[in-house]
This record gives structure tokens, C-alpha cells and sequence, in this order.
């Protein structure tokens, strides 16, 4: 399976289907060859696009009238695939919302609180229990009707994959029944060649992941955004999870604040977490408005076409410049394991490896000062030699064999043999 390079369509954020086609040639300009799109269906009373109210019909913020949406929609699919572009959509198995059609007909497929009312999601923040009220929690596991709740879920994944998608982001995933998500993933797979199945896993505990670890998802998320390059258990993670499923990396989802907010308007850290999250692992993912560094965190409920930023920037040349280098450096574009090299001052140096191919990683951690990189054994690293520069800025001529170079602010900066550089 190639590597996933996830370009996130936020609907929302668009004027509509026609908005989402007319950006599909500048995101294959920029390397992605894989678009997500979060979910169109009907929504109910609350107007979140996660709080569905019929799976089968559509949200008509998303579709130009006196046009059938399905056949827009259709449409849209060929047009990522004329462009050699997979295509997910959203899948949402573990509520609906609290206004669906689904509950009149079959409320025993929910659960249900001592008082007979339907229990809501809810997760824990700093300590205080947050609840979406607007939502409904199916019973996957314990309905009485179980079979034909699971039967129904199992249809709307054949129905999208009928219209052509090619695979599914999995909401909440380690919220839903390991047994059902193996019932679901192992009939669709046999049923519809190369479909692409990744796991939503952010806040999962390693018990989560290791529950989901036979089920047969494809890639699941992990957590490097939120890594100081300092602590263990981001390599500890990546280190158990890699065995596990291929994962994704991202420096801002739909959920997050924006990176451009974040770092408070340096570039030099921008560049720094959009560059490492492109190599750090098999997969990379970035939300629309990302490449031009907006700064307005989107919302599954207000967010309009109106939030569109005008912000006189555009990184879209460094995101096409670092997947280029990805792919064409085969221990970035694989799950590889990690080999740190110690360091005494505050720079963070590591061997990312794959089938005997090393790629040497240098990042200052430092986002005010420069810091010195001495590496005087570079081949004895390397286990090769030809070694050239092939980071996404500042490239040193010629082939190296020892390092001493200052290493600007938060600068990253990539070392490999050009016998393995496939461009």
C-alpha cells in the first residue's frame, strides 16, 4: 500500500462541491495523493457535521441546487481519481444525533440511561466530564437487535464504497467494539479491492490501540504533534503502535487549534512541525487552509466559507519541497524504526532505517538560537557513503563525510546517500 498523503477538504470551509473540485488540481500540485473529506450526511437539529441524522441523505450546505446530489457528488469522486487521488469519507458508527431518524424506528439499537432516555457521549478534560448533548450512542455491543444494527452500519460502508470512495476514516474508533470493526473491515475488504481503512485514535490510551491491533485497519493517527523532541513517549509509542498499523501524522487537524495560532506567527516553527510531521512517520496529513497558515480554529458547527483567510501567505511550495524529499527517500515514507543519536546540547538527531537504507534527521530545538551539530563518523552513521544534503532549506553543496555547522532556530535539516535518493 503507498503511503497516504492526506489532503483534509473541512466542507465547511468551502462554498460548496464545486469549491472542493475547483482545489483538487492544487493539491495534486502539492503532493497529496489522498483527499479526506469530513462528513456530508444530513445533520440534525445541532447542526454538527458529526451528529448525523440520516446516513443516506446529504447536507445541502455542501451541494449546488437543482442538481441531484448523489450525482455531484459522483462526479467529484471521478475527478479525484482522473488525478490519481484516493478518496475517504468519514465513517460514524458510534452515535447519531439525538434527533435521527434512526431512534423512532429503532431505539433499542441505543443505549439507553436507568431512566429509559438515550445516553449521550462524553469525554474527560482537565478533569471535568464534557458532554455532547446533541448526540446518541448506538448499542453496538449489547443491543438486543445487535445483528441487524450491525448489518445496517455494514450498508453504509457498501453504500459509499459503491459511489466509488476508496475508504474510510473511522471516527472514534476506539470507542466502537474491536469484534464489530473486524465483522465490518474484513466483509467490505472482500467485497471491494484496496479499500483504505484508518482509525481515529487520538486520546487512546495504548490498550486502545492494542484492542484495534487485529481488526484490520490500515493506519491508525499517532501523537507527534504534541512531542517536545525531549520526552520518550512519543518514540515509545511509534516503536509499539508501528507493528501494529502504519500511522499518520499531522501538524493541526479539524479538532486542533491551528499551527499558525499556536506558534504564534513563527515561520521557523511552522516550517519546523509541518516538516517533521511530513517524515516522521508512513503517512501525513494536513486540514484545508493549512498551506497558507490560517489561524482560525474550524468548527463542525460555525465554521463558513466566510472563515476563509486572507493571509498574503502561501506554503505550499515547502509542503510540495518535503513530500517530494519523502518519497523520494524510502526510511520517510515507511514505518521505519527509530535510532537515537545522542546529543549534548539542544539539538535532536535521529536514524530513521529501512531495508538497510538510513536517512539521518537534525533538528534545533531551539527555537530562539543557533546550535552547533559536530558529526565527524557521518559514513560510519550512514552505513554508506555519497552522502549529500537533501533537507528542504539551506542545502549544503557536495558530498559530506563530516558535519560542524550551526544549526539556525528551529531548523530541520536531512542527510542520506544519493544511491538511495530515488527522485
Amino acid at each position: 500500500m503507498r503511503p497516504l498523503y492526506i489532503y483534509n477538504i473541512f466542507p465547511k470551509l468551502f462554498k460548496n462541491i464545486n469549491a472542493w473540485n475547483d482545489n483538487l488540481g492544487r493539491i495534486k500540485d502539492m503532493g497529496f495523493n489522498c483527499i479526506f473529506i469530513n462528513s456530508i450526511h444530513l445533520p440534525g437539529f445541532s447542526g454538527s457535521i458529526y451528529a448525523v441524522k440520516d446516513h443516506y441523505s446529504y447536507n445541502n450546505l455542501f451541494f449546488i441546487k437543482n442538481k441531484p446530489h448523489k450525482e455531484q457528488l459522483k462526479e467529484f469522486i471521478s475527478n479525484c481519481k482522473k488525478r490519481n487521488l484516493d478518496i475517504m469519507i468519514d465513517l460514524i458508527i458510534n452515535h447519531t444525533s439525538k434527533d435521527a431518524n434512526l431512534i423512532k424506528e429503532h431505539r433499542n439499537w441505543y443505549k439507553l440511561d436507568e431512566n429509559n432516555e438515550l445516553k449521550t457521549p462524553g469525554v474527560w478534560q482537565n478533569g471535568t466530564m464534557v458532554k455532547w448533548e446533541d448526540l446518541a450512542i448506538l448499542d453496538i455491543e449489547n443491543s438486543p437487535d445487535k445483528k441487524n444494527l450491525w448489518d445496517y452500519l455494514l450498508n453504509i460502508g457498501r453504500y459509499f464504497l459503491q459511489l466509488g470512495f476508496t475508504g474510510f476514516r473511522c471516527d472514534a474508533a476506539y470507542q466502537v467494539n474491536s469484534e464489530f470493526w473486524e465483522f465490518l473491515i474484513s466483509t467490505l475488504k472482500k467485497e471491494f479491492k484496496n479499500i483504505i481503512f484508518l482509525a481515529e485514535t487520538l486520546g487512546c490510551t495504548p490498550g486502545h490501540i492494542q484492542s484495534l491491533s487485529n481488526c484490520g485497519f490500515d493506519y491508525i493517527y499517532n501523537s507527534s504533534k504534541w512531542w517536545d523532541f525531549k520526552e520518550d513517549w512519543c518514540l515509545e509509542q511509534y516503536d509499539l503502535n508501528r507493528n501494529i498499523a502504519s500511522s499518520v501524522s499531522f501538524p493541526e487537524t479539524h479538532d486542533t487549534e491551528r499551527l499558525m495560532s499556536e506558534v504564534k506567527d513563527n515561520t521557523r516553527v511552522f516550517l519546523q512541525k509541518l516538516y517533521f510531521a511530513a517524515i516522521f512517520s508512513k503517512g501525513f496529513m494536513i486540514p484545508s487552509g493549512f498551506e497558507y497558515g490560517f489561524k482560525k480554529k474550524l468548527n463542525v458547527v460555525n465554521t463558513t466559507s466566510n472563515d476563509w483567510e486572507q493571509t498574503n501567505n502561501d506554503y505550499s511550495p515547502n509542503i510540495k519541497k518535503i513530500l517530494n524529499i519523502k518519497t523520494a527517500l524510502k526510511p520517510l515514507r515507511e514505518e521505519s524504526s527509530i535510532e537515537v543519536i545522542p546529543q549534548i546540547n539542544d539539538t535532536f538527531v535521529f536514524i530513521k532505517e529501512w531495508d538497510n537504507e538510513r536517512v539521518l534527521i537534525c533538528i534545533n530545538k531551539n527555537i530562539k538560537k543557533n546550535q552547533t551539530l559536530n558529526i565527524s563518523n557521518l559514513e560510519e552513521l550512514l552505513k554508506t557513503t555519497m552522502i549529500k544534503d537533501y533537507s528542504p532549506e539551506n542545502r549544503i553543496n557536495d558530498y559530506i563525510t563530516d558535519l560542524d555547522i550551526a544549526l539556525e532556530p528551529a531548523e530541520l535539516k536531512i542527510f542520506a546517500s544519493e544511491k538511495h535518493y530515488k527522485n
